[in-house]
This record gives C-alpha cells, structure tokens and sequence, in this order.
C-alpha cells in the first residue's frame, strides 16, 4: 500500500553549499555536511525622520573592520571525520574554510549558521590513515577573516614507519552444492578492512559482500549468496580478495568446490496450499526455490500478491525433522498441521541469512507440511532461498 508523508513547510532558513578539495592534485570533492540554520535576518528597524533645521545623519555605517573569532575541532568515526569550527562576529560571519595538512585538503561551508557552528563531514578513507592538523578560516562579508589554532587528531592507527603497506589476510569458504550456497571469508587487517569480493571460476561477481552481523558468525566473517543454478555440475573455483582503506589487496587461495544439480529439487510454483504442496522424499534433503510476490497497481495503491510454498513430509512416531534456510532472511518459515497451524519451534537466525526451524513428531506416524511465505514486499531479485532438511 502506498504512504503518503506530508511534508511541512520549512522555516526561514539560511541556505547551505559547501566544496571539499585537494590542492595536490586538484580534484574536487564533495562532502555532506550537518548544518541548519533558521532565526531572524538581523536588520535593524529605520530611524526616525529628522525634524526641524537638524541637518540628517550620514546613512553611511562606519566600514567593519572587527574580524571574526573562530576555533576548530575534529571528530573521528569508524567511517567519516567530521570538521567543526565554532564562530562569532560583530555583523555576522559568511563562510568558514577548513584547512587540513596546511592545505592538502580544503574544504568550505557558506551561509552562517543560526548558532555559529560549522560542520563539515568527509569519508575517512579520504583522508586516510596517519597523524593531521587543522585549522579553520572564518570570514564575514566586510572581508575580514580570522584563522583559528591549528589542532592535531589521528585517523587509525599509523605505524611509525610511515603510510599503511601491510595488505590484509583472507581465507574462503563454501557452504552448500546445490541451488543457493553461502560463499564466505575471513579478513583481517592491521588497521581496517575496507571490503571483501569474490570471484567464481575467474569472473567477479556484482556486489561486494556483506559484513557478518550475528555474534554466532565467526569474528572478521564476510559473506554472500550464489545461486550455482547458472554453473555446470562438476568443480568451480572461489576466490576471495580483500581490500584495506589505503588499497592494499590480498586474493585468498583458490577454494575448490562442486555444483550438483541433482542434490535436491526445484520447487515448481504451482504448490501454493496445502492441497497443492510438494511431496518430498527422503533422499530429496535440498530444495531450492523461489518466492514470487506480484505487484499490483489498484487505483494509487500499491497491492503485493504475496507468494506462499508448501512441502509434503512424512515423519515417523517420536521423528524430529529440522529445516535450515538460507534467503535474505525477511521470509517466514515454519512446520504445519494439515489446517496450517504452525506445530514447529518458531524460526530462529543461527547465522548471518540462515535461519531454522525444528519439530518433533508424536507417537503417531503424519504429513506435515514445511512452509515458506513472502511478505507484503516486493523482494525481486532477491528472492530466492534454500532449504536443507535433516532427520533424527
């Protein structure tokens, strides 16, 4: 369903712009900035006509000429640095320029801020490791400006032997042979890992992977689904290469690994109820499937069709099946009745994407049913999982 958020009408607002660049060489950079600005413009109310023979004061002001006062500070996060300059003036100031390195790095904001402060923010892995200064240039409008004490701060940590050369180390894995699997590495760095690809049989997949989230992953963990369903049955092999901040790489060592596309079955979407479900036999331990939400336009709306899957197990008095998925984990998994009560535990993340579920049958022999079911969401292309079942 479509949502429709009013936006309000803003407050008298100063108007922000600002550039970042580097003097060696000179390309020019842009970098957010967290500033706002909303108040008064500061004129003052008209005089009095004169009256009488009193010759009129000279509407000329006396010319500015009291400079600004200003003082810089940094902030230091895992991914930004962001520059602060904290101004006053007896008019007003206009612009601030941040200068770091004595000028490696330039960077100006605009527009004086309500409250004086200044706030310009870059990407740390512009600036790179190492020890740097600061200092921040205020001006006002009469043209006169005023530069503040330099101040030091410390992007990671450098060694003492100069700029960062020590490349990361990584290792691959490959969890799975059949339709979606989990490729998977391990990367360190001295300082930072910037990110992690992989390539399989020498092509470069699309997208980087994805740091782990869960703190049953392994520690350094990075990972990413593959669907093998485009490779040939037989061996392939997975390289993972890893990047810090200054752009030193490392490749792991080649991981050899087998597609096997008779491992399990390939869901066909027509299995949509209980009554339509796929039977599953014992040996089919892997299912590789789909979940193929439609979207429909009704009026200005916006209507997801969702997409829901069934399989037909059989289970022994007293069996215990436990069912594994391995999707973008916003899907819903369980084990059903032949009414669609949910009879197993409820689903559970043991690892980054992978989640699990678990019943145990009574001391009656049934069907039951594996369920599997989108949200209200349009999840393409992201719309594939993998579920690997295990008997006890």
């Amino acid at each position: 369903m479509t949502h429709h958020h009013a936006v309000p009408e803003p407050c008298a607002r100063a108007h922000r712009t600002s550039s970042l660049s580097r003097s060696f060489p000179l390309t020019v950079l842009f970098a957010a900035m967290l500033l706002s600005a909303c108040g008064g413009d500061g004129d003052s109310a008209p005089s009095a006509p004169s009256s009488g023979n009193t010759p009129p004061a000279s509407s000329t002001p006396a010319a500015d000429k009291t400079p600004p006062t200003v003082s810089a500070a940094v902030n230091v996060s895992s991914d930004t640095v962001t520059f602060t300059a904290t101004t006053s003036d007896n008019v007003g100031v206009t612009s601030v320029t941040f200068t770091m390195d004595g000028g490696t790095l330039q960077g100006t904001v605009q527009k004086s801020p309500s409250d004086g402060t200044y706030s310009l923010q870059t990407p740390i892995n512009i600036i790179g490791a190492g020890s740097h200064t600061l200092s921040a240039t205020a001006s006002d409008a009469a043209g006169n400006s005023a530069t503040s004490a330099v101040v030091s701060f410390t992007v990671g940590n450098p060694s003492s032997d100069g700029p960062d050369t020590t490349p990361p180390a990584v290792t691959a894995a490959v969890e799975g042979n059949f339709g979606l699997v989990k490729l998977t590495a391990l990367a360190t760095d001295d300082r930072n890992v910037d990110g992690v690809s992989f390539t399989v049989d020498g092509i470069a997949l699309s997208s980087r992977a994805t740091r782990a989230y869960l703190t049953s992953d392994p520690d350094n963990q990075y990972f990413k689904r593959f669907d093998t369903t485009g490779l040939p049955d037989g061996t392939h092999v997975l390289v993972a290469r890893a990047t810090d901040r200054a752009f030193n790489q490392t490749d792991s060592t080649q991981v050899t690994f087998d597609v096997n596309s008779s491992a399990g079955l390939i869901e066909v979407d027509s299995n949509n109820t209980i009554a339509t479900a796929t039977p599953l036999t014992r040996s089919q331990l892997q299912v590789a499937g789909t979940v193929n939400t439609v979207k429909k336009m009704i009026g200005d709306s916006i209507i997801y069709d969702i997409d829901t899957d069934y399989y037909q197990i059989s289970l022994a008095a007293g069996e215990t099946v436990n069912v594994k998925m391995l999707s973008n984990n916003l899907f819903f998994l369980a084990v059903v009745d032949s009414t669609g009560t949910r009879i197993s535990t409820a689903k559970s993340l043991i690892a980054s994407d992978v989640s699990n579920v678990t019943y145990t049958n009574g001391n009656t022999p049934q069907i039951v049913y594996i369920y599997v079911s989108s949200g209200p969401a349009d999840f393409l292309p992201d719309n594939q999982y993998k579920l690997s079942l295990t008997y006890q």
